[in-house]
């Protein structure tokens, strides 16, 4: 499955040379009601969810990425205000679910059953939609620069670099954090459309195929 990521371009830059994608921690993120999805008029079910969201945050982060590269508000958001980069990866299949966007917070019953933990992990309010988002959670090991990392492996392969509409990373800097790579990466230019609100690719830009 091909999925992408979006970044700043100086972190998409060292990823690339380092073979590397970010573990987000749950303290990090946007959406501040991550594993906070479900109705909690119940003050003892908001004291057992905070707990659960510590402990979480304690041991878990999670990688994201959206089906699609096209939204200019993903660029906006994700990739330093069209500055960035996008970094278009194959996942495994197995090791991707998509995000359930829903309008309201559903009742958690309790005990809480497996779908309920899986209900908190993948649902998100539906004005995030937008993202069509795609993630997995990953342990908290090993520390890295201050941050957790995943490698890039036989799972997780990097095929695309996208430079966004305001990017001013050359060609040959993104040729060159590549030049440790085997096989065919294609590297593109990014333009915002002539005739509808998406971002895609300029023809005469610096599409190539490292």
């Amino acid at each position: 499955m091909r999925v992408y990521h979006f970044l700043p371009a100086v972190h998409a830059l060292d990823d690339i040379r380092k073979k590397r994608i970010k573990i987000s921690k749950i303290d990090q993120l946007d959406d501040p009601f991550e594993l906070w999805c479900v109705s909690q008029e119940d003050h003892r079910l908001r004291l057992a969810l905070r707990g659960y969201k510590e402990k979480m945050a304690k041991r878990f982060g999670m990688i994201c990425f959206c089906k699609h590269w096209h939204n200019p508000l993903l660029w906006s958001h994700y990739a330093d205000r069209h500055r960035g980069i996008c970094l278009g990866i194959d996942v495994d299949d197995r090791g991707l679910r998509a995000v359930d966007y829903v309008e309201e917070r559903s009742d958690l019953t309790m005990p809480p059953a497996k779908e309920s933990a899986d209900e908190l992990l993948f649902t998100k309010y539906h004005d995030w939609q937008y993202e069509e988002e795609l993630r997995n959670w990953f342990r908290l090991d090993e520390r890295e620069d201050g941050h957790y990392f995943y490698p890039f492996d036989d799972f997780v392969q990097l095929k695309e670099v996208i430079a966004g509409p305001l990017c001013t990373t050359l060609k040959e800097e993104i040729q060159e954090a590549l030049k440790s790579y085997h096989g065919s990466i294609i590297i593109t230019k990014a333009r915002l459309a002539f005739r509808t609100f998406r971002v895609v690719e300029n023809l005469q830009g610096c599409r190539s195929t490292k």
